[in-house]
């Protein structure tokens, strides 16, 4: 057993020398192995060994207990303790959270908030098995069916290769003592549904069925890194100016195409379910956008498909405006300049609104602002952000795009009417 579990370290580099290792102990058969192996290899990889328990609050004495044999398991082994003692079912509800979740959610904080250079968590085989069905149970992908890694981060999970009975056989056969959670048998709990009354009746048709789940699994991962070893080339083909664009995908098939749309989105923190992820493939046919959720949209202009905030943003329409002698007059630093003596009443600046219109300078021909705001390609969640120059006879300039052909400048212009944008508070 011992050998096993240093294969499995050295196997996925978890150790190195000096490294400060925090194991966290539940109390049961699978952490106080792994606490005992760490006691006994400390040495030998030149490691400091520290531990933390956390109190759910859920078991009542029961739960108290659990951590009171910790804390004196940890004394009479002079190994670092550290203690955190939550309400979990009431927290849970408080912030909108089911009690696993935000029981895990709490675990790992309290973990990241110790210092150490690795968490030892004692997830084993069974419990990848057990990952693996719920995941099915539920609809998964590839992704998911690698289980749970052996490594990830600063986490390492030595017992991930050995099933909880070898490790519960193993502690009866060696006096290592440890703690049963009577709720393991709840079987209102998917996880423990899955582990008493699933897993026994595929045992039924292959005994070794969690051995052969875990090449399963490590099949998977091979897999994995391949695919995402080409996923990585062909997104850095696409990517453009935080976009994609859409001739690349469009030569890949649909399994690597979609691939390279989720990690798109995923670099934005974007997380896309499988329906909405076929509505982008279908976008990327044409021009248009589809919601994601919120105000977060995927947007479609024929050549390339960008994620937007749709996010109402307060327009910030604070310039400042003077009139020049054609004399004085430089472009440099003013975002929109016409010619003073053509305006008519009074200027003030706007959104655009619907119907809006301007003749183009030089242009010889009206245009909505909506055709002319497609021609120069100004996103849709920004179009609301531009400001509209207009006097008392209509729109006279987009600033930092055009001016109306009434108020150009010609040979005859003797003042000018300068905008220049006030820096941001932010």
């Amino acid at each position: 057993m011992n050998d096993k579990m240093n294969r499995t370290i050295d196997k996925y580099h978890m150790l190195s020398k000096g490294d400060r290792v925090l194991v966290a102990v539940s109390g049961g058969a699978d952490s106080m192995l792994l606490l005992n192996h760490m006691l006994l290899i400390k040495d030998k990889y030149g490691i400091r060994v520290s531990a933390a328990h956390v109190e759910h609050g859920i078991r009542g004495q029961e739960s108290v207990d659990d951590a009171r044999f910790v804390e004196a398991f940890c004394k009479r082994n002079d190994i670092e303790y550290h203690q955190l003692e939550i309400d979990a079912v009431n927290e849970a509800k408080a912030h909108k959270m089911g009690v696993e979740e935000y029981s895990r959610k709490r675990r790992y904080e309290f973990f990241n908030s110790i210092p150490c250079d690795k968490i030892a968590t004692a997830h084993n085989l069974s419990d990848n098995v057990e990952t693996l069905l719920f995941r099915l149970s539920r609809g998964t992908g590839l992704k998911g069916a690698c289980g749970i890694p052996a490594v990830r981060g600063k986490i390492i999970r030595p017992l991930i290769e050995i099933s909880s009975d070898e490790i519960r056989e193993f502690c009866d056969n060696n006096n290592i003592e440890y703690r049963t959670d009577s709720t393991n048998f709840d079987n209102s709990y998917s996880r423990n549904y899955i582990r008493n009354e699933i897993v026994p009746k595929l045992k039924k048709i292959n005994p070794d069925f969690e051995r052969a789940i875990f090449s399963f699994i490590s099949d998977t991962n091979e897999d994995m890194e391949f695919i995402e070893s080409v996923v990585e080339k062909a997104y850095n083909e696409a990517f453009y100016n935080n976009t994609l664009k859409i001739d690349v995908l469009s030569k890949y098939d649909n399994a690597l195409a979609k691939r390279i749309i989720l990690k798109y989105f995923s670099s934005f923190n974007i997380s896309v379910d499988r329906l909405h992820l076929n509505e982008i493939v279908r976008l990327t046919q044409k021009t248009g956008k589809i919601q994601i959720y919120g105000n977060f949209f995927a947007v479609s202009d024929g050549a390339t498909l960008r994620l937007a905030d749709f996010k109402e943003k307060k327009s910030n329409f604070s310039f400042v405006s003077k009139v020049l002698k054609i004399s004085e007059f430089k472009e440099k630093g003013v975002d929109f300049y016409c010619d003073c003596d053509k305006i008519i009443g009074t200027v003030n600046i706007r959104a655009r609104i619907a119907g809006d219109k301007i003749k183009p300078a030089g242009r010889g021909c009206v245009k909505s602002l909506k055709k002319l705001f497609n021609e120069l390609k100004i996103p849709q969640e920004m179009r609301g952000s531009v400001g509209i120059v207009t006097d008392d006879s209509g729109i006279i300039g987009v600033i930092g795009y055009c001016v109306d052909e009434r108020v150009k400048i010609d040979s005859d212009t003797q003042n000018i009417y300068c905008l220049s944008r006030l820096p941001s508070e932010d």
